[in-house]
């Protein structure tokens, strides 16, 4: 059965919510004969989410390693920075890419995708991490003592100016981190759009052949 919008649905046809829809077209992908098909859809998703908590966990060491951590807070600081963007990136790239591509629920270009989702992949895999990264060692290294850290009553700027000076070597990395980003943001996005357009060819292909055997019997 091939998904249509409203104003396509033929009198015959099977009416769904977009609950049930969705469900419908991710059961569809998943049981696919052939995975170059759909490889992109069932795995970009966590390729992308992957790359996030690598991110992550290089944001999140840097600043540990600068601020003499160690072991300490190890756990708590891990979740939200290392765990916490890649299973968002996840579930926020299936439902807001993958999603709307397959139920074709707007009529946005291929380019307005690539910049949704690198938008998406940026904000939770560099954004999100560079923010809550130096604020959890700045706190661990103040509560266990490891380095000295400026008070909050000296002003933001002496913070940010400490901040800087410690994130300063790390704008290198920072930099390939970024590229890597929009690199797998943009292949796996433009490989999705591929996928999708190959399913609904062949979906389409499929209910013409199923409407030329019904009009052969009768």
């Amino acid at each position: 059965m091939a998904l249509m919008k409203g104003s396509q649905i033929p009198k015959d046809a099977v009416v769904l919510d977009e609950n049930e829809a969705t469900g419908y077209i991710w059961d569809v992908v998943s049981k696919w004969d052939s995975w170059t098909e759909t490889w992109a859809l069932r795995y970009g998703p966590i390729i992308l989410g992957a790359i996030n908590s690598i991110s992550g966990i290089m944001i999140n060491s840097h600043y540990r390693w600068r601020f003499k951590l160690g072991s300490y807070g190890h756990f708590s600081s891990g979740v939200p920075i290392v765990v916490m963007p890649g299973m968002l990136t996840i579930v926020f790239h299936k439902h807001i890419i993958g999603t709307d591509m397959l139920l074709m629920k707007s009529d946005v270009c291929p380019i307005c995708y690539e910049l949704r989702s690198t938008a998406l992949q940026m904000s939770l895999g560099l954004l999100y991490p560079m923010i809550l990264a130096p604020t959890s060692a700045l706190m661990l290294a103040n509560r266990y003592s490891t380095f000295r850290v400026p008070h909050l009553f000296e002003g933001p700027k002496v913070m940010f100016g400490f901040l800087k000076k410690h994130t300063k070597p790390f704008t290198g990395t920072l930099g390939y981190i970024a590229l890597i980003q929009l690199a797998a943001s943009a292949f796996i996005t433009y490989s999705e759009m591929k996928n999708t357009l190959s399913i609904r060819h062949k979906m389409l292909e499929m209910e013409k052949e199923f409407e030329r055997e019904k009009k052969q019997k009768y």
